[in-house]
C-alpha cells in the first residue's frame, strides 16, 4: 500500500467513511477486501497446491495417470495475463470489477480441499489492516519491494516489511 499512494488514500477514505468500527462492518468493506485479495494474488503465502489424481488427466498434451501427484502453481495462475491483465501491477480494482473462479484465484488452495482457515485468515487480515490504518500513519523503511523467499512450505519477504509509525491519526479515526 505504501508503494501505491492512490490505493492507500482510497482505502483510508473507505475506512473513514464506514458507519461504525464494528468488526462485522469492517469485514464487509469492498475495497478493503479487494486490497487484501490483490495482496494475496501477488504474494500468495503458499505457491503451489499438491493433489493426487484420482483419475487420469491430460494437460496440454501430457497424459498423467491416476495416482500421480500434481502441483498447480498458484503463483503462475495468479499471473496469467489473460485472466489478470497487467499481472505484475498492484490493482485491487480488478477484484471490484470481477469475481474470479476458484481455478483462477486460489490463495488458500482450491476446490473442496481449500484451507480450513481461509475465511478466518481473510477476516483477520481485514480487521488488522483496517485497525492499523485507522490508528496510525506509516512509512516504509525500505520503499523498494522485497524478494519473496520460501520458508518451509510458505513464502515471505526475505527481509520482512519494516514500517515506521510516523504519526497517530486523529481521534475521529480511532
Amino acid at each position: 500500500l505504501h508503494r501505491n499512494p492512490e490505493t492507500l488514500a482510497r482505502l483510508r477514505e473507505e475506512l473513514d467513511a464506514a458507519p461504525d468500527l464494528e468488526p462485522a462492518t469492517t469485514a464487509k468493506l469492498p475495497y478493503l477486501e479487494a486490497v487484501c485479495n490483490e495482496s494475496l494474488r501477488l504474494y500468495p503465502i503458499v505457491t503451489e497446491v499438491l493433489r493426487t489424481l484420482k483419475k487420469p488427466l491430460t494437460v496440454d498434451g501430457y497424459d498423467c495417470p491416476a495416482g500421480v501427484a500434481v502441483s498447480p502453481s498458484v503463483m503462475l495462475a495468479h499471473r496469467r495475463e489473460d485472466v489478470f491483465p497487467e499481472p505484475e501491477t498492484f490493482r485491487p480494482e480488478r477484484f471490484l470489477d470481477k469475481r474470479y473462479s476458484p481455478f483462477e484465484f486460489l490463495p488458500f488452495g482450491g476446490g473442496h480441499r481449500r484451507c480450513l482457515g481461509a475465511a478466518f485468515a481473510m477476516y483477520e487480515m481485514k480487521l488488522v489492516l483496517a485497525d492499523l490504518l485507522r490508528r496510525f500513519e506509516f512509512e516504509a523503511v525500505h520503499p523498494e519491494p522485497d524478494v519473496p523467499v520460501r520458508r518451509n512450505v510458505t513464502m515471505e519477504p526475505k527481509s520482512g516489511v519494516p514500517m515506521r509509525v510516523v504519526a497517530s491519526r486523529s481521534a475521529s479515526h480511532n
